[in-house]
């Protein structure tokens, strides 16, 4: 599955906080290979593939963003800021069914923003593995489709080849609290996630299907587990339509997903006689909390993060349709004229308080393909919309373990909409020149080396523009 390794090519390392939990599972998986390897195939040594070298500088510039609303209101304007990253992927065939890979990859960049005290000018680096997997395939057919692949450790995941920036939010938003993320480190072309668990792959024809056991290791609660079915089907390379859905933290061996473990007690709240409810902590000023000596609960319970996803995506590819036809085959490149969307629920369930609305918990996102006659391989702009009246702050998540979300005592509709321009050219063979321009979900890194929980473009004039020198061999 070509689209996935290069999905990981164009991510981004993530931190290696949890490598206990990650280094376990694919010591067990390599083990397994290995073993399994050498028994069908009786092989001496493993057949290794020409290693892989991904290279990128990154240049940025962020006109307007906010990084502090409590220190710094108006925020800040243009920012300048860059970083360096390399990847290197090498992949090792036990047997006819049997792979193994090792990626790793480093990042050098630099922390914003640059004004607000001492200890933010500076650099930092990151140091990852990409790709720590193996895979099992099983019932082999002709031109690359499988009964089953059983793919198990780190790997890489990208189930919408189109999305540039924006969508691809089953593994990069919380359910509960409605927290969406975008890029990292790297910003142009990055979404995708990098998943630790396994994921059972059927690929017939143009049908696809996913079922995927994951380990949570860059959402609160950490090291719960989830379980996720991803399908689609292509009809004739034109048009693809998908869906997913995720049960979400559905085993948490700390308890932390049940909601026991907020230290504020913002997740707790009575429900009253009457049926309404008032919450042990507020904490908003015009919540009334919960006074024992006044008010009598027939029954109290907690917020969790417990909950279920459901996706739903699509693309038509129009330029498929009409080229040759309407228009001649060499002013079109592969990619153009198609259209894309995808639609999200964070939240199935409705729960009292702050997730009343389903409507509220739907993100809804779409993009176009723009034709410029192959003066740039790809242009692509991207919009989305969620009418989430709470900052995307995971803040009370990580701080409280609380899945609440940081409320301000006012809707929060500035960062309803976001967009995305994306462009893309191949200079060289290896070398290519991306550009974006957008106004997304984008998160700093502070100076003790953390992500911000807040996103940083809460107003619809914060935006950012960045320029990626990419080269691989």
């Amino acid at each position: 599955m070509p689209h996935r390794l290069s999905a990981g090519r164009q991510g981004h390392p993530r931190p290696a906080r949890h490598f206990p939990v990650i280094a376990s599972i694919f010591g067990m998986s390599c083990l397994f290979a290995m073993a399994a390897g050498s028994a069908i195939a009786g092989e001496t040594g493993p057949a290794l593939t020409p290693l892989k070298i991904m290279a990128n500088y990154e240049a940025t510039e962020i006109e307007s963003f906010v990084p502090d609303p409590g220190s710094t209101p108006s925020g800040y304007f243009r920012e300048i800021s860059n970083a360096s990253s390399v990847w290197l992927l090498e992949e090792a065939r036990l047997a006819e069914n049997v792979k193994v890979s090792l990626g790793v990859g480093g990042v050098y960049f630099f922390i914003l923003p640059s004004k607000s005290n001492q200890y933010s000018i500076g650099q930092r680096s990151g140091f990852a593995f990409t790709d720590l997997h193996a895979d099992f395939e099983f019932w082999k057919r002709d031109g690359g489709d499988h009964g089953l692949l059983l793919k198990t450790g780190v790997f890489p995941f990208k189930y919408n080849e189109d999305a540039k920036n924006l969508g691809e939010y089953m593994f990069r938003t919380y359910t509960y609290p409605t927290v969406i993320f975008t890029g990292g480190p790297i910003k142009v072309n990055s979404a995708g996630a990098q998943l630790s668990g396994a994921d059972l792959n059927t690929r017939l024809g143009g049908f696809a299907n996913d079922v995927l056991l994951t380990v949570k290791t860059d959402q609160i609660p950490s090291a719960s587990l989830s379980l996720t079915e991803m399908l689609s089907y292509n009809v004739g390379g034109i048009l693809t339509v998908g869906g997913g859905f995720m049960f979400d933290n559905f085993y948490d061996p700390s308890q932390i997903a049940d909601g026991k473990y907020d230290v504020k007690d913002f997740d707790y709240y009575y429900t009253l006689k009457d049926g309404s409810r008032k919450l042990k902590t507020p904490q908003n000023p015009t919540d009334l909390p919960y006074d024992p000596a006044v008010d009598t609960a027939v029954d109290s319970t907690r917020l969790t993060f417990k909950g279920q996803k459901a996706m739903l995506r699509g693309s038509i590819d129009f330029g498929k349709l009409i080229s040759g036809s309407l228009v001649p085959a060499t002013l079109l490149s592969e990619k153009d004229l198609r259209l894309y969307f995808e639609g999200i629920l964070l939240g199935v369930e409705d729960r009292p308080f702050y997730y009343s609305k389903m409507q509220d918990r739907i993100v809804y996102s779409i993009g176009f393909n723009l034709p410029t006659f192959r003066l740039l391989d790809l242009l692509s702009a991207e919009w989305e919309y969620c009418s989430n009246p709470y900052p995307n702050d995971a803040g009370n998540a990580s701080l409280n373990l609380s899945p609440t979300p940081n409320p301000t005592g006012k809707d929060m509709n500035g960062d309803n909409v976001k967009w995305t321009l994306y462009a893309r050219k191949q200079v060289l063979p290896g070398f290519a020149v991306t550009g974006q321009v957008a106004n997304d979900h984008m998160r700093l890194v502070d100076y003790f080396g953390h992500t911000n929980d807040r996103a940083v473009m809460p107003e619809r004039k914060n935006w950012y523009w960045s320029v990626q020198l990419g080269f691989s061999i």
